[in-house]
């Protein structure tokens, strides 16, 4: 069983009287893919920049590889703009990065840390004209730098076109299958944390709302009829009435209904009570209906 590579305690971080992180405790796994899910304000950020030494907690603590130093090369991150030197080239960056960091510029392992972003040693273009999708492929390269047990990634496919979110998706696969990185990445697009991550926290004002394994996530996972109906409070009154467990109001006209039941059944019930449906679909099963169930954004 593998050991836990990040533990949180009761860890909190205070702003002019918020708590942006509030009394959170958790756990995450060597090896693990950790997403970090949250709407913008949730606390994330804050959350990665703790864990990264980049803030103090008010209270609480936390300990990352056993107690490692935030300073040991073992642990790298990319929270808010990488630093990176526009006038050079990538293998120039990789080799500043590589004094400035106190490590040995081996012109080897440059070689190979910017072959496996896929990136060129011999190309001298500046990274002033990277693409962000390049940008983002060479600020990889230097987290890669101290060949790092922990990877801390704060919404690092934000702005990519499809072709450079796959890109950087397979990039983190193979970090973290081939070179054993475990790593930890805040996202807002949730389809590509459900292809990616094998853990999840599930953060909402300040909290974590839940902590799970890939597994239980598919566990929540759904499939319901959406239907849309003049009065979605009366329809689902119908059809508890009517033996229906599982169904709920989400909003003024849209109701769910999570039982296993063949949607013409559904139909009859509701026409036969005198309830009028504009539109029936099923829907669910997804990272992103699970989240906004688990916080109360469906409701």
């Amino acid at each position: 069983m593998p050991q836990n590579i990040i533990t949180a305690d009761k860890l909190t971080k205070v702003y002019k009287g918020i708590a942006v992180v509030d009394n959170v405790s958790f756990d995450i796994p060597e090896g693990a893919i950790c997403g970090l899910i949250g709407r913008n304000g949730a606390g994330k950020t804050t959350l990665l920049r703790l864990l990264t030494g980049l803030a103090l907690p008010t209270s609480g603590t936390y300990s990352i590889c056993n107690g490692l130093a935030r300073t040991d090369s073992s642990v790298a991150a990319i929270v808010e703009r990488p630093m990176l030197f526009d006038s050079m080239s990538a293998a120039d960056n990789l080799i500043l990065q590589s004094r400035v960091l106190g490590l040995d510029s081996d012109v080897n392992y440059i070689a190979s840390t910017l072959e496996l972003v896929g990136l060129d040693i011999k190309n001298k273009l500046k990274v002033k004209k990277y693409s962000l999708g390049m940008r983002q492929r060479l600020a990889i390269a230097v987290c890669l730098l101290g060949k790092p047990r922990l990877l801390l990634l704060d919404e690092p496919i934000n702005g990519l076109d499809p072709q450079g979110i796959n890109d950087m998706r397979r990039l983190l696969q193979q970090l973290n299958s081939q070179m054993g990185v475990t790593i930890v990445i805040s996202s807002h697009i949730l389809s590509e944390l459900d292809k990616l991550a094998t853990h999840y926290l599930i953060m909402d004002k300040g909290r974590v709302v839940q902590s799970l394994t890939a597994q239980q996530m598919a566990g929540y996972n759904r499939t319901y009829l959406r239907l849309v109906v003049e009065n979605a409070d009366n329809a689902v009154q119908v059809l508890l009435s009517n033996g229906y467990k599982d169904v709920v109001a989400a909003g003024k006209t849209i109701v769910k209904v999570y039982d296993d039941i063949p949607s013409t059944q559904v139909l009859l019930c509701l026409a036969q009570n005198g309830v009028a449906v504009k539109s029936v679909n099923t829907e669910g099963g997804g990272l992103e209906d699970v989240y906004l169930n688990m916080i109360g954004g469906n409701r």
